[in-house]
């Protein structure tokens, strides 16, 4: 991962995607019997924390920035297949998009099989909306985009972008899927949803990728909604929260439809 987030680093930078300056590095392990890496640390807080202080021309502006910044990435070569790949050249772990979405549906149901919390019914309404998206899905160019700058990795100072964290892979596909994650990391916290919003507006998308993008909501929703009941980087494991619970159901409802 050290190594992939050095290529990231040094592809991307001089495109002018600001990410931290690399400050020393040791790939050797000549000195030391680990890789490491040392990076500016970049000044400020993840959006998520600055969103709910940041006046709504603050985060259409900011929107506007990080759309740029994402048609910069995708301006990069096309990949030779789909998917999170740590290079340009590969390996890519999918031979489509609808592969890609496919799994993706599967791991999001053995997750909500486990615990139990919510209905299989919700994978069964989501993968049927998948359904109705082959052809658009059949295509989608494998296209690099920065898939995880969300409310998480992008570091706001002031009501500024200070810079982008955290790039260790590109996913190759559809990079509206990026935008339907932004738009239910804002509203599954109960934020306003302009930033998400001001995306959409300066894409300018026609009525297929509008349907698209909502089935991406919905996708991401019923990731959330798989996330429940488990621990993954928290010390101890999240209280299920029955207003979250309903607010996601809701949320689901309203991109199905």
């Amino acid at each position: 991962m050290a190594r992939d987030s050095l290529y990231w680093l040094d592809l991307l930078r001089p495109l002018g995607i600001p990410l931290p300056k690399r400050l020393h590095a040791d790939m050797t392990m000549a000195r030391h019997s680990f890789l490491f890496t040392i990076l500016e640390r970049l000044p400020g807080c993840d959006l998520g924390y600055a969103v709910n202080r940041l006046s709504h021309d603050d985060l259409r502006d900011l929107a506007r920035r990080l759309a740029g910044l994402q048609a910069t990435a995708t301006e990069l070569p096309s990949g030779r297949g789909y998917g999170f790949s740590p290079r340009m050249e590969g390996p890519f772990p999918h031979l489509s998009w609808k592969d890609f979405i496919a799994t993706s549906l599967s791991r999001y149901r053995r997750r909500i099989q486990v615990p139990g919390i919510v209905s299989e019914y919700h994978n069964d309404r989501v993968d049927a909306a998948a359904d109705r998206l082959v052809a658009y899905f059949a295509g989608v160019r494998p296209t690099p985009f920065l898939h995880d700058i969300t409310t998480k990795n992008v570091i706001i100072d002031g009501t500024r972008l200070s810079g982008i964290v955290d790039v260790d892979d590109l996913c190759f596909g559809d990079p509206l899927f990026l935008v339907g994650l932004i738009r239910m990391a804002l509203l599954a916290n109960g934020h306003n949803a302009v930033y998400a919003d001001t995306w959409v507006e300066v894409l300018r998308l026609d009525k297929e990728q509008s349907a698209a993008l909502d089935f991406y909501t919905a996708l991401f929703c019923l990731n959330f909604m798989g996330e429940l009941g488990y621990q993954f980087n928290r010390a101890e494991e999240a209280p299920v929260e029955k207003p979250y619970v309903e607010r996601l159901r809701s949320l689901l409802d309203r991109y199905l439809t």
